[in-house]
């Protein structure tokens, strides 16, 4: 292949940055808390989330919309994802009587605090431990069951009842929230309580709450729970044919392995030995990451992994081999001797996209086009699962344009290297002169970059220096 003309292009190159971007869509995630939001005392949390108003947090402005790093709480890393829970005895106080309030201003908190909100729907707690049960109309009227290994009567998930009822819930959600820009990701939930709890809900019905979930949310990336037991097995299994993602409620748990030389592996269970290869495999998971994202939810929380001398490193390392994209540590203490490896294990989970090069015409003639080639490498181990649109920004004094690359899906960005080839016509309305360039990953409504790339040459409005061309 000839090389390109070197009278006739110019290159740019780009020095690669390690700092903390603010990158929406990823990384580490508050736990029914929000930016600004005092952590959990000690190694506490709460199932229920949030359902007052709005702490104070920092008044500090950023460049970016609603994010500030001085909000980040004391041994926390920075976060744009908020990930909360609620329970149906909340939402559907009386059968048919929907209130969202509280999601409305969970929302609302994230817009100001620069965050978007993952979302779990829970149909019920364990009521010994004092979290909410089934809503009072629904307990004393529809069919509950109970098993051997369970202390508490739960709902029948087999019912039509059940089926119908939760489903009403699930369907009234997405119809208010599925288009909404701030809502990051739904569980597909309908086994109770916890994360996800233990009942027997046969393949069929995981089968058809799968679909009522895909078809309720068609816009907003679907999490289905991997879990240490057979019968959730048939929920991911029947998520994962359906284009979702999955997340673990227990990652990090790492209980007796290898800490007993008088006890064999083999008769040790936890869930990054015994669940997680056991479970991607019979679900025909483990590729799952390129069309839906991973969500690790911690096993207790980082501090206990501390205490107990759990090896993080082969943590961190298997989290990043299943394609992590989001990290929750339920909003408590990180420990501080491994702050530093966190911060380096979130800056890999999720996108990274390192603008290494643009190669641009020198000239270009009013309203002609000139060539334009970019080489990005996502150094993450995932690709963004929203939509974002490669644009080109021509800035001459006054006279702006944004130009978009229409045929660049960048959800299709895996990890390793994208090169970008392409010819982009001067607008009208530029002067003959020296034009300026940028590139940036723009939101298609507001055609404003929403996504940083990993380099320091870039604005405090997320667009990146690439060159300039000269109209003639």
């Amino acid at each position: 292949m000839a090389a390109d003309n070197p009278d006739l292009i110019q290159y740019f190159r780009f020095t690669p940055t390690d700092e903390f971007l603010a990158n929406p869509h990823e990384g580490f995630c508050t736990f029914q808390r929000f930016n600004g939001d005092p952590l959990y005392p000690g190694m506490a949390w709460s199932e229920e989330g949030p359902v007052g108003g709005l702490a104070p947090g920092a008044t500090e402005k950023s460049d970016i919309p609603g994010f500030n790093p001085k909000r980040t709480a004391p041994h926390y890393l920075p976060t744009t994802v908020a990930y909360c829970r609620w329970f149906w005895k909340l939402l559907e106080p009386r059968r048919g009587e929907y209130d969202f309030s509280v999601i409305d201003m969970a929302l609302e908190c994230c817009r100001e605090r620069g965050q978007t909100l993952a979302v779990r729907l829970m149909p019920f707690g364990y009521v010994a431990s004092g979290q909410p049960g089934l809503p009072l109309w629904y307990d004393d009227r529809y069919p509950k069951v109970s098993y051997s290994d369970w202390r508490e009567k739960v709902p029948d998930y087999e019912s039509k009842e059940y089926f119908t009822l939760w489903g009403n819930l699930i369907r009234e959600f997405a119809r208010r929230y599925d288009a909404h820009p701030l809502l990051e990701s739904i569980d597909v939930a309908f086994l109770g309580p916890w994360g996800e709890g233990d009942g027997k809900c046969g393949p069929d019905q995981c089968d058809r709450f799968a679909a009522l979930w895909q078809e309720a949310f068609a816009r907003t990336p679907r999490l289905a729970l991997i879990a240490g037991d057979p019968i959730t097995g048939d929920q991911l299994r029947s998520s994962i044919r359906r284009g979702s993602g999955w997340r673990a409620d227990s990652f990090g748990d790492l209980r007796r392995a290898g800490s007993r030389p008088d006890v064999a592996l083999h008769l040790e269970w936890n869930h990054m030995f015994n669940c997680y290869p056991k479970r991607l495999y019979e679900a025909a998971a483990a590729d799952a990451w390129k069309s839906g994202p991973v969500h690790f939810e911690t096993w207790h929380v980082p501090m206990y992994w501390f205490q107990q001398g759990f090896d993080l490193d082969f943590i961190l390392e298997q989290g990043l081999k299943y394609h992590a994209t989001y990290f929750m540590p339920k909003s408590t203490a990180l420990p501080e001797p491994w702050l530093e490896k966190l911060a380096r294990f979130c800056n890999r989970i999720g996108y990274r996209y390192v603008l290494r090069q643009t190669i641009v015409s020198r000239q270009a003639p009013n309203r002609g086009a000139f060539t334009f080639k970019a080489w990005i490498d996502n150094v993450g181990v995932a690709p963004i699962y929203r939509r974002y649109d490669v644009a080109v920004r021509l800035r001459q004094g006054k006279q702006e344009a944004i130009v978009v690359l229409e045929d660049v899906d960048i959800r299709s960005w895996l990890p390793g290297e994208v090169w970008l080839d392409r010819k982009v016509t001067v607008p009208e309305g530029f002067r003959p002169g020296h034009v300026e360039l940028a590139i940036g990953l723009v939101d298609p409504a507001t055609k404003k970059p929403g996504v940083s790339f990993a380099v320091k040459e870039r604005f405090g409005d997320r667009w990146s220096c690439a060159g300039w061309i000269e109209v003639v």
